[in-house]
């Protein structure tokens, strides 16, 4: 079994294009989420690539975090076995622009086109996949392109994902299911109601420790644990109890001995139910321990980037272990009494993280979390 490390990481959300003003912005408070143009109705959070045509957009999104993640590992193609590098940057949905002929049977049902396209511009001849698990996307993609490396498949992995999914049968189909934001997004305010739709890519390059060791990797840390899971309630919404999410989270744990956990990037999408839900699952997934742990969720600063909002917030996990910073949860000013934890409400707090857990839940009962430490 090989342990698995994370040795790049590239991000394009609307805080910026680009890791280091994506994390900037996030611990200093800013928000990218605003009225949206299409419909002032509500909020969304848009990435600024004005230049890039709604058809392949979300080619440009993923292509500018992969290749940000491959750089910042320094990878020497020539010095590697491409038959042993995978790729599973995946996307949740097909991209409905493409669905007008002739290009529909291109790419218009084709949610691997993204990873196919990665695969040939890096020249990557390893197993390549794509994952559609709603909101859990980009942290199972994450959990999968570590289980090909602890089981010897490859040596090295792109994993993660993009989405932008601002198109109008989408648009129409959050609007009816009441989950949008109309005036702000308040994860776990008492006065929450929904997220802003966003658009975002996060990329991780994951290595066995020895392939990183052998090319002398810097590394941001060691992915010790992740599980997969459905809730198999409902296609919207999870179990009040919250016990199938904690049952996963401690299964994510059980290999990690008596790893302490010093920060939880929540999925906290900022809806009633998902909040308390969440709440509850944490409470039971570490008993009274729960209460001093600093739980942050970043999407009233991001926007809620769908599929890719599980590998950009993973991203943020290795960030703050790098940094000892936990981003805050934006706009948290009056709590629910039924999310009583420590949710790092408003400013960024300066603290020791060697440990970090990245939860992701997704229509359909979706379940992902990912553990990460400091080596």
């Amino acid at each position: 079994m090989h342990s698995v490390v994370v040795t790049g990481l590239g991000l394009v959300t609307p805080l910026g294009v680009g890791r280091e003003k994506t994390w900037q912005g996030l611990i200093a408070g800013e928000s990218a989420v605003r009225r949206d143009p299409g419909n002032s109705s509500f909020l969304s959070a848009r990435i600024a690539l004005d230049e890039s045509p709604r058809e392949t957009r979300l080619l440009s999104i993923g292509f500018l975090a992969a290749a940000e993640a491959i750089n910042d590992a320094k990878i020497d193609f020539a010095r590697i076995d491409t038959t042993r590098f995978g790729n599973i940057v995946s996307s949740s949905k097909p991209n409905l622009f493409f669905m007008q002929p002739p290009a529909m049977h291109i790419a218009g049902f084709l949610p691997s086109s993204l990873g196919e396209q990665l695969s040939r511009v890096f020249a990557l001849r390893g197993p390549l996949k794509n994952i559609a698990a709603a909101c859990a996307t980009g942290t199972s993609s994450i959990a999968i392109g570590a289980d090909w490396i602890r089981a010897g498949v490859c040596d090295i992995v792109i994993a993660g994902a993009a989405e932008s999914s601002f198109h109008e049968l989408y648009m129409a189909g959050f609007m009816q299911m009441g989950v949008l934001a109309r005036d702000r997004v308040a994860p776990f305010d008492a006065g929450r109601e929904g997220f802003a739709l966003g658009e975002g890519a996060g990329v991780v390059v994951l290595e066995s420790y020895q392939h990183a060791a052998l090319r002398g990797a810097r590394t941001y840390g060691e992915i010790i644990g992740s599980a997969l899971a459905n809730d198999a309630h409902h296609p919207l919404s999870f179990r009040p109890d919250g016990a199938v999410i904690a049952g996963t989270v401690r299964k994510a744990m059980e290999k990690n001995g008596d790893v302490r956990v010093d920060y939880i990037n929540a999925h906290g999408t900022g809806t009633k139910h998902n909040d308390a839900v969440e709440t509850n699952a944490l409470k039971k997934a570490f008993g009274d321990a729960a209460y001093s742990i600093p739980i942050s969720s970043t999407k009233a600063a991001t926007g809620h980037l769908l599929g890719a909002a599980g590998a950009v917030e993973f991203g943020f996990c290795l960030l703050a272990m790098r940094d000892n910073i936990i981003p805050p949860t934006l706009n948290l000013i009056t709590p629910d009494p039924a999310c009583d934890l420590d949710y790092v409400p408003a400013r960024a707090r300066h603290q020791q993280v060697s440990s970090a857990l990245s939860l992701s839940f997704g229509f359909g009962g979706q379940i992902g979390v990912v553990a990460v430490r400091k080596i």
